[in-house]
């Protein structure tokens, strides 16, 4: 490796980093790089005063000296599982000194700045890291283990962060995906006694599961695979309750102006204006009108349970109960008499048409989608479960 030891080159008296500087404080906190990506903005835009300089400057030195320590230290280990790590240091020195690059002259020359010729070092580090993930996820592939090739998985993943497609890598890849990827089948039982909607199943199950990583759902068996969890819906009850009629009489009462009358006194005598003339109010009359409320109301409640179990053991890991409650409610009502007396709230019933009360099929029906979004949410939930490498 063609690569000099950096020397840290500081302006005395300039280097003390003020905690209250936002600059500073990354210099402090060792976040050289983003100080360099502010200061080299703040730089190649405005004036370069001294201090700004002198910030780069430390930061710049540092942050190349802490990767080059680092590289050093890698290689003398001589493992073979470094070369990720040594392209990733030489990639921030790249990328650094591209940065200082846009740089005016005078503040190159004020930090020291000399481009380093690493761009061989890191083609070799990039060039030896794809061997070896290629290698050791090729390694991994051939132990038929499922923890292995999820390993195997990620070093490839790694592997297309390097650039174009590697030899065979996307092969792997999906040889990694298969081998590393549980079979879950999920199964429907009513074990309720009573009969179901022939689409109720379907309804159920209509939730997609295809976002969890490393687990594949099946909601019909395949003869091919062999399944390692088997997710059991489970309806135990389906209760319903009698139909409910309550009635219930009564009136509104309201007062509509009905004309006028003489205005009287408190004494009861009829008062006259400045002419002479009685004076005149309104008069009011109560109207009335006789209402008929009815109110309709029926419920219906599903119960159940999700179960896990590992076929490998045929162990029941989890059961996680599982119930909804469907509520039909109307009510409308019948009017006898002045409709100018009724209150809003009797209007609205007025509107409203008497309806039957559903069947139990149809308010079965309508559990479904509740109950889907419950059972989805208890399946993400417990994903773990049935993600196991073991």
């Amino acid at each position: 490796m063609k690569m000099n030891i950096f020397k840290l080159l500081c302006l005395s008296g300039l280097l003390i980093v003020s905690a209250c500087n936002p600059i500073g404080k990354m210099i402090k906190n060792q976040e050289y790089d983003r100080a360099i990506d502010k200061l080299s903005t703040k730089l190649r835009t405005g004036k370069a005063d001294e201090k700004k300089v002198a910030y780069l400057n430390q930061a710049f030195h540092t942050a190349n000296q802490l990767d080059h320590d680092r590289i050093m230290l890698l290689r003398s280990s001589g493992e073979p599982d470094i070369w990720m790590e040594v392209y990733k240091h030489f990639q921030r020195i790249y990328n650094r000194q591209q940065t200082v690059k846009t740089l005016p002259e005078t503040v190159r020359q004020q930090i020291n700045f000399k481009a380093l010729p690493i761009e061989d070092d890191m083609g070799f580090a990039k060039s030896n890291a794809q061997e070896y993930l290629y290698a050791s996820a090729e390694k991994l592939l051939q132990t038929n283990k499922r923890a292995d090739a999820r390993k195997a998985y990620d070093q490839l993943i790694q592997l297309s962060h390097l650039g174009s497609p590697y030899r065979d890598m996307d092969l792997l890849m999906r040889k990694a995906v298969v081998s590393g990827t549980n079979q879950v089948i999920i199964v429907f039982e009513n074990q309720s006694q009573k009969p179901l909607p022939e689409d109720f199943e379907m309804h159920l199950l209509a939730f997609n599961l295809s976002d969890l990583e490393f687990v594949q759902y099946d909601f019909k068996p395949n003869p091919e695979k062999t399944y390692d969890y088997r997710i059991t819906i489970r309806l135990t009850d389906i209760v319903s309750t009698p139909e409910r009629v309550e009635s219930r009489t009564y009136s509104d009462k309201a007062q509509i102006e009905s004309g006028t009358k003489p205005k009287r006194d408190e004494d009861g005598h009829i008062m006259l204006d400045s002419t002479g003339k009685v004076i005149e109010v309104p008069d009011y009359k109560t109207i009335e009108a006789l209402v008929k409320e009815t109110r309709l109301a029926k419920s219906l409640t599903i119960k159940g349970a999700v179960d896990y179990t590992n076929l490998a053991t045929n162990r029941r890991e989890l059961t996680t109960p599982i119930a909804t409650t469907i509520d039909f409610n109307h009510a409308f009502a019948q009017v006898n008499g002045d409709l100018k007396a009724i209150s809003p709230e009797t209007n609205r019933l007025m509107q409203q048409r008497p309806l039957p009360f559903p069947t139990d099929w149809m308010m079965v029906k309508d559990a479904a989608q509740p109950l889907t979004e419950m059972i989805r949410n208890i399946i993400w939930k417990e994903k773990a479960i049935v993600n196991k490498t073991e």
